[in-house]
């Protein structure tokens, strides 16, 4: 099948009509400018003038406007470019048929052809761009669906609701009229300010209440919303989930708060993502303290390729450390992460990151990559975290995340480390798993420890982190776009969750303020329903002309309970100089109780006993999941016909 033959910027015919239409224009410019010229009362002779003049004048100025590339300009595109390239083409055509005129009349003076009054080549070139510039806004107004131009005319292509009418909501509207966002019409914006009532931006209508977008959307037929809001004052979850409640596709400008973690310029639209459901966009924290305490310092970060560690790596970075090392068993991660911020930082990279390979649990590896970088600060980041896996291998996750931090921690103190901060989580918190209750061990490790030697211990706990390995997150997102189902373990398992960014900033603020000793606790919001979580999701990345994806409940993983905690009932938290840092009172337990801690795991390790039993024996605090699970459910449900 053959195509019809088209121009490079759009068909042979388009830009035909709009010659012939700047042909017709050329000539009335000039009819009107002779009559301007003598008041309505143009000579007989000077009228055949112009029809003498007509043919040079058109092919002039036909073809000054294609070489100024005005035909190349798209009607819908119209902009003040545009503008520019009419005033300078029709300024070009009216002198250069002067010109031509006048070297006609040196050459033959009688009878002169073409030559009239100068003045009127001036009113030509005015009425000529008055004319010009007209047809073509004019046509891009139309070509917008206009306002009452074409009245019944229904425009095709996905009709938009901006919501918000400050300057990122007109910034939208202007970049959809003139055609950046594809084949779409803003039909209405809407915002909460009462200043704005009855106005409107570009022709499109605000109106108020941004709790009725739904209603919105089915009244004008809306397609798609994009929330432009780039200065919010508050968390903007609740509109976002307001928003996709109405089945249109969501899309948000980047706000000053994306700015700082990577994402796209401010003002740029882009796509909502799982942070933004669960109010977790990145706050812009001052990290003045924390830039102040790095810069020129030597950093080794355990665990350096792994989520964490990796943004932890890339964050410090920014801040010029005199070297920093990660450290790692996976050679891959650490690789992929050494030419990442090689493309970024360039020859810093080659001259301040260091590479090495090696186990936590490999106490003469660490020794001497410890020897060989002397480190001034150690983020330790490495730890088997996989709840469901450390269950069917206890004795890894004590290898690993108990003997492997005391490996670190030693050769901290041997090797006369400055600061130690040890990244912890939540679920070491009345642990009801072997890799919380192995996590917990660690932190009781390192709270021993501090007062053993100069180095300064610390530990900084939180919860899950958006899009890490093994996260939930990125597991539902393949569900659902896959056709799901989505599994999930039960319907009312509750979680916290901080984004990779913002808890590698909050982690390195902490660890700029530490004395040792502390255990700081990280603000993580409010809980969240993972089934919400995951309906969320389904609205989000769902196909909508796909078959609905369900949700599957396996029941609950081993080791896994229905709520996580920050704090321990004995650990009263007291706040810092820093925003969403808390510092809990750590439980003091003594070296001799900690050396004894440790002498029992290694037998149980040699002697292949039972390591959840032993550990069970030594941290009173962990518990198996299911009667703690059943507590909290009973609370929970207490709390809910409480409120009700």
């Amino acid at each position: 099948m053959g195509e019809r033959k088209q121009s490079k910027h759009g068909p042979v015919w388009h830009t035909a009509l709009l010659m012939l239409l700047d042909a017709f224009l050329t000539v009335a410019a000039m009819m009107m400018a002779l009559q301007v010229y003598y008041d309505m009362e143009a000579p007989q002779a000077h009228i055949l003038h112009v029809w003498q003049v007509a043919p040079i004048l058109v092919v002039f100025t036909v073809g000054f406007f294609y070489a100024v590339g005005l035909y190349r300009t798209l009607m819908r595109y119209a902009t003040v470019e545009a503008l520019v390239q009419i005033a300078t083409g029709a300024l070009l055509a009216s002198g250069t048929t002067y010109l031509f005129s006048l070297l006609s009349y040196t050459i033959q003076q009688d009878p002169n052809l073409f030559l009239m009054p100068r003045p009127v080549y001036l009113v030509h070139w005015l009425l000529l761009l008055l004319l010009v510039g007209g047809s073509r806004f004019s046509l891009r107004i139309i070509g917008q669906g206009g306002v009452g131009i074409l009245p019944g005319r229904r425009r095709r292509g996905r009709r938009v609701m901006v919501v918000g009418a400050g300057w990122a909501g007109a910034q939208v509207i202007r970049e959809i009229q003139a055609g950046r966002y594809g084949d779409c019409a803003a039909v209405l914006a809407v915002d909460d300010n009462e200043a704005k009532r009855g106005a409107a931006l570009g022709r499109v209508p605000v109106l108020m209440d941004t709790q009725r977008v739904g209603e919105y959307a089915r009244q004008y037929r809306v397609d798609e919303i994009i929330i432009a809001i780039a200065t919010p004052n508050g968390d903007l979850s609740e509109l976002i989930h307001r928003c996709i409640d109405t089945g249109c596709h969501v899309r948000m400008v980047s706000t000053l708060r994306d700015v700082n973690t990577g994402a796209p310029a401010i003002g740029r639209v882009r796509e909502v993502n799982i942070g933004d459901l669960l109010g977790r966009a990145e706050k812009h924290l001052d990290m003045t303290e924390v830039e102040a305490y790095f810069a020129g310092k030597r950093v080794l970060v355990t665990g350096g390729g792994g989520s964490i560690g990796s943004e932890l790596c890339r964050q410090i970075m920014a801040f010029t450390p005199a070297k920093l090392v990660l450290y790692d068993i996976s050679e891959n991660y650490i690789y992929d992460l050494f030419f990442e911020l090689q493309e970024k930082y360039g020859a810093l990279t080659r001259n301040t990151v260091e590479l090495r390979v090696g186990s936590i649990r490999d106490q003469g590896t660490l020794n001497r990559v410890f020897a060989e970088f002397q480190p001034e600060i150690v983020i330790h980041a490495a730890a088997h975290k996989h709840v469901p896996l450390m269950e069917d291998s206890p004795e890894q996750a004590v290898i690993n995340n108990v003997f492997g931090t005391l490996n670190v921690a030693q050769c901290a103190m041997t090797h006369e480390v400055s600061r130690f901060v040890m990244i912890s989580t939540d679920k070491a918190v009345n642990p009801t798993n072997v890799m919380g209750a192995s996590k917990r061990m660690a932190e009781i490790i390192i709270e021993a420890l501090q007062a053993q030697g100069k180095t300064q211990f610390t530990a900084v706990r939180f919860g899950n982190v958006l899009g890490s390995n093994g996260s939930v997150v990125p597991l539902f997102e393949r569900q659902i776009r896959a056709g799901g189902p989505v599994t999930l373990t039960h319907p009312d398992i509750i979680r916290y969750f901080m984004t990779i960014p913002e808890a590698a900033s909050l982690v390195l603020q902490a660890a700029s303020i530490a004395k040792g000793g502390e255990l700081f606790v990280l603000d993580m919001g409010k809980p969240v329903k993972i089934r919400e979580l995951a309906e969320r999701m389904i609205q989000l990345y769902a196909d909508p002309n796909g078959p609905p994806v369900e949700i599957v409940y396996t029941g609950l993983r081993p080791g896994e309970k229905l709520y996580e905690e920050l704090l321990r009932d004995e650990e009263n938290s007291t706040a810092t100089s820093k925003e969403k840092i808390f510092i809990a009172k750590p439980e003091q337990i003594a070296w001799p109780e900690v050396e004894r801690m440790l002498r029992r795991l290694r037998e149980c390790l040699e002697e292949e006993g039972d390591i959840r039993a032993c550990m069970h024996e030594l941290l009173p605090s962990y518990r198996e999941p299911q009667p703690v699970s059943a507590e909290e459910a009973a609370a929970q449900a207490r709390r809910e016909a409480k409120a009700g």
